[in-house]
């Protein structure tokens, strides 16, 4: 056994405070292998699990020292945020639509993390019907949803939503089946008398005004409508800045015309940079390190 390595190991595990199961499993054992090796009654090939170490302790260093990408709010997280709380105040439907990497799904978190006690917050996945959506609103009132007929649980999760200032957020609802789009309007707004956030892709609004899909009793009762354009220069550099304060325009240029307005990209290529300023020894970034880190990302065609 090395025993540098396994100070070094034991070290990590103390200043980053990483268990010692979620250690071994990010090296690829179990926990009582490591146990073992830390106790040095390991029977196995000690090369190979001090390999696993080295490595280990190298990614959680790596990714410790470089800083993440705080939330920052954009114009657009407070324009979403603002839209959301009307729908909240005022018991109202609100329609939010921007396209993907625009940071909807972080606003709406944003919302519900600073009202945890009256924000419902749904990740919508494909296919949801109106039976598993108004399950999962009621699991979210607390209410039992086990061997209760349907129409039961839908009056007892509106009569639960009536009683509280409760607002419900469904973050990609353009993946809701059709039915449940027009029944969650039906269940939260109309019986529940509860604020109605629908936040999706451009398409959510054609799947609405769609009168193929008859959406119109939807349609007339929504009164917050906001489309967004994604991520702006003036946001993209107050982002890069609290990574980088005295960051040169022309990094923050090159980052922007890869990712466009797409925020979630522009991070990573941030995070990137980081990883590779780390390996280089390199304390500012450059237009080189930019072009190195957008290389192996998919440039997005925006109409």
């Amino acid at each position: 056994m090395n025993l540098q390595i396994k100070e070094r190991l034991e070290l990590t595990l103390e200043k980053f405070t990483v268990s010692q199961n979620a250690a071994a499993k990010e090296m690829g054992y179990s926990g009582s292998v490591l146990s073992a090796y830390r106790s040095g009654t390991y029977a196995g090939d000690i090369s190979k699990i001090e390999n696993a170490v080295i490595k280990w302790c190298a990614r959680i260093e790596q990714a410790h020292a470089r800083k993440r990408v705080p939330l920052v709010e954009t114009d657009d997280l407070k324009k979403i945020v603002n839209a959301i709380a009307i729908a909240h105040t005022e018991k109202d439907i609100a329609l939010i639509v921007a396209d993907a990497g625009s940071g909807k799904s972080t606003a709406a978190k944003y919302y519900c993390d600073q009202n945890p006690r009256t924000t419902i917050l749904i990740q919508v996945v494909s296919g949801m019907n109106k039976k598993i959506m108004v399950q999962e609103i009621a699991k979210q009132l607390s209410l039992d949803t086990s061997k209760i007929q349907f129409q039961t649980l839908v009056q007892n999760t509106a009569d639960a939503l009536r009683e509280r200032n409760t607002v419900v957020i469904l973050d990609e609802a353009d993946y809701l089946k059709s039915d449940a789009l027009e029944f969650v309007r039906r269940v939260v707004y109309d019986l529940g008398e509860s604020g109605l956030v629908l936040i999706g892709l451009p398409r959510l609004k054609g799947m609405i005004q769609n009168l193929k899909n008859d959406h119109r009793q939807l349609e007339s009762r929504i009164g917050v409508y906001l489309p967004l354009n994604g991520l702006g220069k003036k946001d993209a550099t107050t982002l890069a800045k609290t990574v980088w304060a005295d960051v040169s325009k022309e990094v923050i240029d090159a980052i922007y015309d890869v990712s466009k307005t797409d925020i979630r990209q522009f991070c990573k290529i941030i995070e990137r940079c980081q990883n590779l300023m780390l390996l280089n020894k390199v304390k500012e970034p450059d237009l080189d390190l930019v072009e190195m880190a957008s290389s192996k990302v998919i440039r997005r065609n925006f109409r």
